[in-house]
């Protein structure tokens, strides 16, 4: 169904199918052929309708150039003859015809008549009468003169052989109901890393016709097909989208991705037609910077005390080994990751076995015992050990009874940001 104005006066000539006029009320009613469209008359059509307008003064006419239906006078008759016989009034008399047919004729009824005013004046060709008839008497009465038609008669100097017929010219329906205008345009949009965008999909949207304000059916995006408007979506990994009815939306990208983001296409409609748009999304990273964190004990990670080896002067084979944890976060994700020169790390992949050995300068044990990391948010941890396996040479003044090994720590993130940090053990 689709809504009309009509912008000048017409006729209907026919209707098929469903074609409703509006009412000055709201209400509305069937159109009828032979109904005559003013301008501002508002139409509601049928999809399947079919409406035939003409222009109102285009009037169908018979090929004499006479109204279908009007009887003609036989050839030397006169048409008020014909015209007072049609409405069953009496004959005109022999004087009125004759002025008739003077006229009809073209000749100059003021030359050859006096005025009825002036009385007694005798007709053309001599004799006396009332009016300049002869044999005329009383009021002379009037003179009607009936045409039939509107086309003027060969002897006033109008050409018989001119064709008074009209073409009728029928309209069709496209002709006078411009094709739905309706339409949206593509958007694009860009928004940065973990941030989440909003806007709306129809603030360049174009419905000067209606009948009904522009809104949002649906919308499809990656898998996610055929999700009704203001219904919620996630793609894993990407993020999460809504489109509402009224064409607001809001899209939150999943925490440190910054990859493509699938074209959002989605649906309007006025009510009678259908437009298909396209919303792109862009996310934009953000460099973030890469960190280690338990790596800066103060007196270090890990304490040893040799007193607690087999020959010291309190053994205790549990306290020489210690076990500790440090972590990481690269947001942009993990290019590398070592510990003492062995790579545990490498393009966001684990790649050791565990436990990992950790060669030791002082002759001891350092074990990786696990790695774990999250390549979405970029945040890992190392859980590590290290045992005391023999007393260690001190080459430090004799009051300095503490014996420090260190292994460097360096992570890198994808965009090439890097820092380190050193493992220290005192024994």
């Amino acid at each position: 169904m689709r809504t009309q104005i009509i912008d000048k006066t017409v006729v209907v000539s026919s209707v098929e199918g469903n074609v409703q006029i509006l009412l000055a009320d709201g209400s509305s009613r069937p159109l009828q052929p032979g109904e005559i469209l003013q301008p501002s008359a508002r139409l509601n059509i049928a999809d399947d309708a079919k409406l035939m307008l003409a222009p109102y003064d285009d009037k169908p006419t018979a090929d004499n150039g006479v109204p279908a239906g009007t009887e003609m006078p036989p050839e030397g008759q006169s048409s008020s003859s014909v015209a007072n016989h049609q409405q069953g009034s009496p004959e005109v008399s022999p004087e009125i015809a004759a002025l008739q047919q003077s006229i009809l004729q073209g000749v100059d009824p003021t030359k050859n008549f006096e005025a009825s005013a002036a009385g007694g004046a005798p007709a053309a060709g001599g004799g006396g009468g009332i009016g300049g008839v002869a044999g005329a008497s009383g009021n002379g009465g009037f003179v009607v003169i009936d045409r039939i038609g509107d086309a003027t008669i060969a002897e006033a100097g109008f050409d018989t052989g001119y064709d008074t017929l009209i073409d009728q010219n029928v309209l069709q329906e496209d002709d006078l109901l411009p094709e739905n205008q309706l339409d949206d345009q593509d958007e694009s949009v860009v928004t940065l890393e973990d941030q989440a965008i909003s806007g709306n999909v129809l603030d360049n949207s174009n419905n000067p016709d209606g009948p009904l304000d522009t809104s949002v059916i649906s919308y499809s995006w990656g898998s996610n097909q055929g999700i009704a408007a203001g219904v919620e979506s996630t793609l894993d990994g990407i993020g999460t989208l809504i489109i509402n009815a009224d064409g607001s939306y809001t899209f939150t990208p999943a925490l440190n991705y910054t990859g493509p983001v699938p074209a959002v296409n989605y649906t309007v409609t006025d009510g009678d037609d259908t437009n298909d748009s396209t919303l792109t999304i862009t996310i934009t990273p953000v460099d973030e910077p890469v960190s280690l964190n338990g790596l800066q004990v103060e007196g270090g990670e890990l304490v040893l005390d040799e007193a607690a080896l087999p020959d010291g002067s309190a053994p205790d084979g549990v306290a020489l080994t210690k076990s500790s944890t440090f972590t990481f976060n690269a947001a942009d994700g993990v290019q590398s990751l070592t510990l003492g020169g062995v790579t545990l790390i490498s393009n966001g992949q684990v790649l050791t076995t565990f436990p990992q050995g950790i060669p030791s300068p002082l002759g001891n044990e350092l074990l990786v015992t696990g790695v774990s990391y999250n390549p979405v948010t970029g945040v890992g941890s190392v859980t590590y050990s290290y045992t005391l396996n023999d007393n260690e040479t001190h080459n430090k003044p004799a009051n300095d009874g503490a014996l420090t090994e260190s292994f460097n720590v360096v992570l890198t993130d994808l965009d090439g940001d890097t820092t380190s940090a050193g493992l220290d053990v005192v024994v």
